[in-house]
């Protein structure tokens, strides 16, 4: 909620991928909720209003802060390559946890936790979610296809917040998909780490409504059960 006394945000519950009701996912005990950096609702009041949802209806919550990830935008917009990518992106992290780090210690450390992206790839359940990914991605035209259609709307969704990319299109879409695939492994790293129902405030990925369906044969258990709960911040005055 907003600290300063006249504004709220109201949390609503959207789709639920795979659907599943409410009480259902609510009753795991644990949820995660990853931080997409370049998403301005991750900060401030909104923030504050999703945490304190995700606080309030689990008895765990994991935030992830999805900075090193970033590298990958770092090289669309900026041409940022390598160690200066990674750089860059974890500069970004480090300003959002020193923004919000009241936020974060404001609430019980054994009911609030956050982690950074890094720590996730280094678990032992990435490295082998992420390698089944990418054979599927490099075997199955169905899922290549599903991943790239959620890179060119990334990118999309980029043109129209910078003026120039510094990459050509094409490129900015591997550099996305690439993104992507190494998500969707962290995402089925953490359901096999026992956090299986991620809440995010925004649509599931296409990919991953498809994984939830059952289209693709060779997903990783990881996947195959987790749950997406999409959450909407309804500003009230």
């Amino acid at each position: 909620m907003s600290t300063d006394g006249a504004n709220t945000d109201r949390i609503q519950v959207g789709p639920i991928t795979p659907r599943i009701p409410l009480d259902q996912v609510v009753a795991q005990g644990r949820c995660y909720m990853g931080i997409s950096l370049d998403n301005p609702i991750f900060r401030g009041r909104t923030l504050t209003a999703l945490v304190q949802w995700a606080v309030g209806h689990f008895r765990q919550c994991q935030v992830v802060v999805g900075d090193s990830l970033r590298r990958h935008n770092e090289q669309i917009l900026q041409g940022l390559q390598g160690a200066r990518a990674v750089d860059a992106a974890r500069a970004v992290g480090d300003a959002f946890l020193r923004d919000h780090k009241n936020l974060f210690d404001s609430f019980d450390h054994g009911r609030l936790q956050v982690i950074r992206w890094d720590e996730c790839l280094s678990w032992p359940e990435y490295r082998t979610d992420r390698k089944a990914i990418d054979d599927l991605y490099a075997g199955e035209t169905d899922f290549r296809s599903a991943v790239q259609r959620d890179a060119f709307a990334f990118v999309k969704r980029m043109k129209k917040r910078s003026s120039k990319l510094a990459v050509s299109d094409e490129q900015a879409i591997e550099l996305s998909s690439q993104y992507l695939l190494e998500e969707i492994a962290v995402f089925s790293a953490l359901s096999m780490r026992s956090w299986s129902v991620e809440l995010y405030p925004g649509p599931e990925l296409e990919v991953l409504v498809k994984v939830a369906s059952g289209a693709f044969a060779r997903i990783p258990q990881g996947l195959r059960q987790r749950v997406n709960v999409e959450l909407k911040c309804v500003s009230e005055t």
